[in-house]
């Protein structure tokens, strides 16, 4: 009988070591998923800003001064030049719109014209903070702002607030994407790469 019950204890041991061994494993596993995604945001950072309707816009042709122009970008995302009548601005870099320009202009002018189009006033971005900020909502600035000028432009972290796993929500021509925000890796680890610049449309989401 005594052997009986020592055998019962020994196999219950057993178990529990197995138990223990397979939660460790459990927990050793999950925690290496929950280390930071990496993502590319270099390649983010190439995009530039993009042009929206109402963007005042200067236009300049090297060595033509008489087609310099200081234009808003129309409700229906066009622009109108000289010669070549209406371009398209809205969802186009400011490079874009210039080769574009020049492209049109070069069958008036025996050489290729040099075009460099610059935003004199930004009217048309909008960026949006939700999730567990003070102030979520919509916010307008005059320039381009980054995801970390933005949550200040929210008030900052609400207490339930999971500051390492914020997410850049954009949708752009190259679809919809969920860029990672790691705020210890940003401010204690110096990873400024995260820190992006906002493109109008963008919402930055605190879990």
């Amino acid at each position: 009988m005594i052997i009986l019950r020592t055998m019962q204890m020994r196999f219950r041991w057993q178990l529990l070591l197995a138990a223990i061994l397979v939660t460790a494993t459990l927990v050793t596993t999950t925690s290496g998923c929950a280390s930071s995604p990496r993502y590319d945001w270099a390649a983010e950072r190439l995009v530039g800003y993009r042009v929206g309707p109402s963007d005042m816009l200067k236009i300049e042709v090297w060595k033509h001064d008489e087609l310099l122009q200081q234009i808003p970008v129309r409700p229906d995302g066009a622009i109108s030049m000289p010669l070549i009548g209406e371009v398209p601005a809205a969802g186009r870099t400011t490079d874009q719109i210039a080769g574009d320009i020049s492209q049109r202009l070069a069958k008036f002018f025996q050489d290729k014209p040099t075009v460099t189009v610059s935003v004199n006033e930004v009217k048309s971005y909008r960026v949006y903070v939700v999730g567990e900020v003070t102030h979520a909502g919509e916010f307008s600035p005059t320039h381009t702002i980054s995801i970390l000028q933005a949550l200040s432009l929210a008030g900052g972290f609400t207490r339930y607030a999971d500051p390492d796993r914020i997410v850049l929500i954009r949708k752009d021509a190259r679809g919809e994407r969920r860029i990672p925000f790691n705020m210890t890796a940003v401010i204690e680890k110096a990873e400024l790469v995260q820190d992006l610049d906002l493109q109008s449309g963008d919402v930055v989401y605190v879990p």
